[in-house]
């Protein structure tokens, strides 16, 4: 309502404008014309332009709040045919939630709205699209997110030029993923039960396009008290795995995670077998609420972050909010992968060489407000030194590990430091964790 006052005033004032420079209006210059949003090259824009005629009005486009598809338009094969669809995203004066309608191209390659269905709430959190069952169709999968802060799914098919939503659900958490490895991407649904605790739903969809339920499984509410991310990877055993990371407590700030994989034999998630539950449940608690499992390396397999004991790893600084953590794969019989600092307030990772775990602490530096340094624990010797300094400064005498919300980290080791794994790169220790 806003916008249109806008427009009403603009064109008020433009109107006069006009006439104060003798120009008529029904000469060269139309105000609608000049009022009419700017045109979207391409497809976009004929896409736009299409969705408006069959609305009779114009569509406010919206664009998802987060994920890889961050566009209003979706260019895809919905319907498996060999040629090219679209989705629009998109809200309309008398529509309260978000609409989503889906277009074709006609004989002559101009696109035509064949449907429009309405969404599950006013604003799109994520979409993506997913292969879901047999066939070269896509499935298009919304993630929406109500004024109230819940949250709910849906899963669109699009066959014969007709959109049927196959799933809507509340969820917390949502994942995309081949976990029964029979080709087609599995639906993992979790969601916070009424009296506690997390149940995780792997769902397959069946010949006749439709979800059903492979698998249920529910965490205490001892144990858990909601979902916080999920993710999964081939495990060092070659089976698939899924990495759940739960709240726990009431607070709501620590974490803790559950490793499962998918047992053909029995159709079932089970517990991963080289470490128990609650062995990894107190290995895996960490006060670091933005601290969720990922593949770290690129190598297909998630990692756990955990916090080590303090021995040996002392963090004495006052300027920076750092923590040790060691990242595991529980699906090898050499769990650890990496060990470094996580800089909390960077929300960066910086990883350190192995050797130098369990004998380090973190200290504030002369080098700056926001510096740091490592010696070690037992000689107080000097092992490296890291900053963060305005873009423009010379990186002379330190590595650059990066650009970090606008500005270098850098770090150096200190004098005479020799490695002995002669693979660490200090120029390849940064990752960013959001």
């Amino acid at each position: 309502m806003k916008r249109r006052r806008f427009l009403v005033l603009s064109a008020g004032c433009m109107m006069g404008l006009l006439s104060a420079c003798g120009l008529p209006m029904s000469e060269n210059v139309q105000v609608e014309e000049l009022l009419r949003a700017p045109r979207l090259p391409g497809d976009y824009g004929a896409l736009q332009n299409a969705l408006n005629e069959w609305l009779g009005e114009s569509a406010q486009l919206k664009y998802p709040m987060q994920g890889e598809l961050l566009s209003p338009f979706l260019l895809q094969d919905l319907d498996g045919d060999g040629q090219q669809d679209a989705a629009v995203l998109y809200t309309t004066a008398q529509s309260s939630n978000v609409c989503i309608a889906f277009l074709q191209k006609d004989a002559a390659g101009v696109w035509q709205v064949r449907q429009s269905i309405e969404g599950l709430a006013d604003t799109v959190d994520n979409v993506r699209l997913a292969q879901l069952q047999d066939g070269a169709a896509t499935q298009l999968v919304v993630g929406y997110l109500a004024a109230q802060g819940d949250s709910y799914l849906a899963v669109y098919s699009y066959e014969n030029g007709t959109v049927n939503a196959i799933l809507e659900q509340s969820y917390e958490q949502y994942l995309v993923e081949d976990i029964t490895g029979g080709g087609n991407e599995d639906l993992i649904l979790m969601s916070t039960l009424e009296d506690g605790g997390v149940q995780i739903e792997l769902l397959t969809v069946d010949r006749d396009g439709m979800f059903q339920q492979v698998a249920v499984m529910g965490l205490s509410a001892d144990k858990f008290s909601g979902c916080a991310a999920v993710a999964a990877g081939l495990g060092a055993d070659g089976k698939r795995y899924l990495v759940l990371d739960g709240w726990t407590g009431l607070s709501g700030n620590n974490l803790a995670t559950v490793l499962l994989y998918f047992d053909e034999e029995s159709q079932q998630m089970l517990p991963a077998e080289q470490i128990s539950t609650s062995e990894l449940y107190n290995a895996s608690l960490r006060n670091v609420s933005t601290l969720v499992s990922r593949d770290l390396d690129g190598d297909g397999i998630v990692e756990i972050p955990t916090q080590p004991d303090e021995a040996g790893l002392l963090n004495l600084s006052q300027s920076r909010r750092m923590d040790f953590i060691v990242w595991m794969d529980y699906t090898s019989p050499e769990p650890e992968k990496s060990f470094g600092l996580l800089d909390e307030e960077s929300s960066c990772y910086i990883e350190l060489p192995a050797e130098w775990e369990g004998n380090l602490m973190l200290t504030d530096s002369t080098e700056g407000e926001e510096a740091v340094e490592l010696r070690t624990v037992d000689e107080g010797k000097l092992v490296l030194t890291m900053r963060l300094v305005p873009s423009s400064e010379s990186a002379a005498g330190w590595t650059r590990l990066g650009v970090v919300a606008s500005r270098q980290m850098q770090a150096k080791f200190g004098p005479d430091i020799v490695l002995k794994d002669q693979s660490y790169r200090l120029s390849r220790s940064l990752y960013r964790l959001n």
